[in-house]
């Protein structure tokens, strides 16, 4: 009988969590959030509810390793899993391409969270798009 392939979540949470540790020491904002946000969104229409609380832990490390208000990441998946994603599902017949623009909405809800609580800086939307396309590189060939 053959197994499923289900990726390794833990370790692909583990490995963003000490990505935003190391990189956020030499000050530069790697986020990887989009993926944690994909994990996030697997393991809820699955119903893996330990993946789910880790993640939830590893969008507060990145929240803290940033300077964000607690559980704001948390919200913002929420917020796109409840009430974008449905909305957004009949509009394409591609799995890839839906969920990279569900990456996409979550960025941008990202993005103005970070407008809201910081000042308006130019280089914010390349570190935001940068990450997006890394995000998307690590989704479209890991997840």
């Amino acid at each position: 009988m053959l197994k499923k392939y289900t990726p390794p979540y833990f370790s692909i949470l583990t490995t963003v969590i000490l990505v935003n540790m190391i990189f956020s020491s030499y000050f530069i904002a790697f986020f990887l959030a989009g993926v944690v946000f994909q994990v996030f969104k697997m393991a809820i229409a699955k119903g893996h509810n330990y993946i789910v609380l880790f993640s939830i832990l590893t969008f507060l490390i990145i929240e803290n390793t940033q300077g964000l208000q607690l559980f704001s990441l948390t919200i913002i998946a929420l917020i796109v899993y409840l009430v974008v994603i449905p909305r957004m599902k009949h509009l394409f017949s591609s799995n890839t391409m839906s969920d990279f623009l569900y990456i996409f909405a979550f960025y941008l809800l990202f993005y103005l969270l970070i407008q809201i609580y910081t000042s308006f800086e130019t280089s914010l939307m390349s570190t935001f798009l940068i990450n997006f396309f890394i995000d998307i590189l690590v989704v479209g060939f890991v997840l």
